[in-house]
């Protein structure tokens, strides 16, 4: 037997023992009294299996284990950890260093002999280097001080960084678009890239967003999607939608790109679970942002950490959007809408602001389900409600108020904008085709509008029944009209 062990221990004795132990089973020994020595003879000599005792001078042997399996030239080396300590939490640490076995002094030569074995086999079944001699010159005692505080920085950036973004938590898992930002917002910090894409999955739910780190033109951006497209397609999840891409800052998108926006590198991360798809991150890149290889597996962990915490919020949002949204048209159900409208109410009356009130509804719905049946009846109510979404202003609010029925909060609007805005809707729809080219569907919308503040609105009781009494008009003077009292 031609291997050679490398046995380090602080004892002469312990060394001695177990060196005449290993030489009558056929191996050659190297020995070392300590971690500094341990790692300058590995680095020489590139035994085949290295024996570490755990508490050494200068260094210890979980210091001199992190190092040698750090290194590229060392980190298949098989390490045995021995010591006297044999408690749970330092197995754990032993292992977490990097040791392949972690063993007791106490244990019997024969449990030594069946780990070496079994370590030296399955080493051969994988690349190793060939030993290499070395000259005494060429490695001392201040070159491993300096490896091992390069290691050190490296360990400090990576837990730092690991810290960092752990904690990101604490900003608020309710804030999506808010978590999106931080993360990829520290990811910037340690990378460099042109727009990150997080590709967010739950059973058949899918969301894309593109969010820019720095300014990028419209072509860029639909590279990068057609590129996340085919990333998907094979795992076979369909993102052929525009409407399950979201694309955020879009002051930084510009029209017309540049040269140097020609040659895009990516950086995939997949979250999988199993053989399954379960996220994706994306870093779109010049080439001579490329990470390098040796830096690649602590970047990955460090975007997964990023995406636990993006997917968890996201679906936190979905939980909570499931409770106060409605099913079928996806607006607010009118439990939200009515604890949005007692809020609006409340901070009117207490800043003297004005508020706007609709209520909307749709003209001979129950003939359009007789006629067309149920569901043509739900594709109508789902069109009528996006119509409604593309008209109202970002902070109104729009809910399904019950049946056909819609309502709309204008904070801060006056009775002319309300008539403005539900004018301009009900034109909308009344031109609207709800069926197809070959048969063609119309339908119309008769609208209520009232306002505050004014002498017979003291509650919000009052306002509703006043905006109720509005369209109730709308409908007696022949439908299709607005309403304003």
């Amino acid at each position: 037997m031609d291997k050679r062990i490398l046995v380090v221990d602080d004892s002469p004795l312990i060394v001695e023992v177990v060196s005449k132990f290993l030489t009558g089973q056929g191996y050659k020994i190297l020995t070392a009294s300590n971690g500094i020595e341990a790692i300058e003879k590995t680095y020489r000599e590139l035994p085949d299996l290295v024996l570490l005792d755990v508490m050494m001078p200068r260094m210890n042997g979980y210091q001199a284990c992190r190092l040698l399996k750090s290194d590229p030239e060392t980190c298949n080396i098989p390490i045995v950890m021995l010591t006297v300590k044999d408690q749970a939490s330092d197995k754990y640490w032993g292992i977490q260093t990097g040791a392949d076995a972690y063993l007791s002094k106490d244990s019997v030569q024969s449990m030594l002999l069946k780990t070496m074995s079994e370590l030296l086999a399955n080493r051969e079944r994988v690349a190793s280097p060939h030993s290499l001699i070395r000259e005494s010159s060429s490695l001392n005692a201040i070159d491993v001080v300096s490896k091992v505080n390069d290691l050190l920085d490296k360990k400090l950036f990576e837990a730092t960084v690991l810290y960092e973004m752990c904690t990101l938590v604490e900003k608020g898992i309710d804030d999506f678009p808010g978590i999106v930002e931080v993360v990829i917002g520290m990811l910037s910090k340690i990378l460099e890239f042109n727009v990150a894409a997080i590709v967010v999955k739950e059973d058949h739910n899918v969301e894309c967003i593109l969010k820019p780190n720095h300014q990028v033109s419209k072509l860029y951006i639909g590279k990068v999607s057609e590129y996340i497209k085919k990333y998907l397609a094979e795992y076979d999840i369909d993102l052929s939608s525009d409407e399950l891409i979201t694309v955020l800052d879009k002051e930084k998108i510009k029209e017309s790109g540049d040269i140097n926006e020609q040659q895009i590198s990516y950086f995939a991360v997949p979250i999988k679970y199993a053989d399954n798809l379960g996220g994706l991150i994306i870093l779109a890149h010049g080439d001579a942002d490329k990470i390098a290889s040796k830096e690649e597996g602590f970047f990955r962990t460090v975007i997964k950490e990023g995406y636990v915490i993006i997917q968890n919020a996201w679906l936190y949002s979905k939980i909570r959007n499931l409770a106060i949204t409605d099913s079928l048209t996806g607006i607010y159900n009118r439990g939200f809408f009515y604890a949005s409208l007692c809020k609006e109410f409340a901070r009117a009356n207490r800043f003297k602001l004005p508020l706007t009130f609709l209520l909307l509804d749709i003209d001979f719905f129950k003939k359009i389900n007789d006629t067309f049946g149920h569901l043509q009846g739900d594709d109508v109510l789902r069109k009528v409600a996006k119509i409604l979404k593309k008209n109202i202003r970002i902070y109104d609010v729009l809910g399904r108020y019950g049946g056909e029925e819609f309502s709309i909060i204008m904070p801060e609007a006056k009775s002319g904008d309300g008539c403005d805005l539900a004018e301009r809707i009900r034109q909308e729809i009344e031109q609207f085709n709800f069926g197809t080219e070959s048969k063609a569907m119309k339908c119309t919308i008769s609208i209520g509008v009232s306002s505050c503040p004014s002498a017979d609105i003291k509650t919000i009781e009052d306002l509703v029944r006043k905006t109720d009494n509005a369209l109730y008009k709308a409908k007696a003077e022949g439908r299709n009209r607005v309403c304003s009292l």
